[in-house]
């Protein structure tokens, strides 16, 4: 008989070759409430059901930020949805090649650079002064080293960010996780926009050509 892991995870990316991205968000929570930068976030790759059936419909409605109960089968090392069911829909979408980011983001950057920091981060407002986001700008890394393509495959983990805002804000709320990777800029990017569907995250989207809801 197959061994069975059942539990909550985050989908992190839909990979090339079919496989999706999953980050385990009970090890998520506990590392930040605990505080500890050295708990294993890294992703598991699970494989989509084959069967032509109500599970394999739920997972190809998956997409990257979406938080779902599952179980998979293991066979050898690899993984297999046996259960799905979507929780929250919360969306990281990714953008490498953008040019012309934000003014807080280059702010948020300059100000890092100012600190002699490799990073920074800032909360973002509205036009009536009500928080709707939290920049977090990341030094570019020497090659080989690829900052932007660590997030989306989980080698450097974005869920803690995520679980702050989750810890701080106090709402149920879909977010939205915007990764972008600027052409002209030494830094790399992650934007968490309070709510999934509000008006600035349709507009980041429509700035920088990414999909809209």
């Amino acid at each position: 008989m197959e061994p069975t892991t059942t539990g909550r995870f985050r989908v992190l990316d839909r990979r090339p070759d079919g496989r999706i991205l999953l980050v385990d968000l009970d090890e998520a929570v506990a590392a930040v409430k605990d505080d500890d930068p050295e708990a294993d976030l890294q992703p598991l790759a699970a494989v989509p059901p084959t069967a032509d059936d109500a599970l394999a419909e739920t997972v190809s409605e998956l997409k990257p930020g979406y938080v779902v109960t599952a179980s998979l089968a293991w066979d050898d090392s690899e993984a297999e949805f046996v259960d799905c069911e979507i929780e929250e829909q919360t969306w990281i979408q990714y953008a490498d090649g953008v040019s012309g980011l934000f003014e807080v983001a280059q702010e948020t950057w300059y100000d890092a650079q100012m600190a002699g920091d490799a990073m920074n981060s800032r909360t973002t407002y509205s036009t009536d002064n009500e928080a709707n986001g939290v920049v977090y700008t990341f030094a570019k890394q020497t090659p080989p080293r690829d900052l932007f393509k660590e997030f989306r495959t989980g080698a450097t983990p974005i869920e803690p960010l995520i679980q702050r805002v989750e810890a701080e804000r106090d709402d149920s709320e879909d977010r939205a996780v915007f990764v972008m990777n600027p052409v002209d800029e030494e830094f790399v990017l992650i934007y968490i926009v309070f709510r999934k569907d509000g008006m600035l995250a349709e507009t980041v989207r429509d700035t920088y050509g990414l999909p809209p809801l």
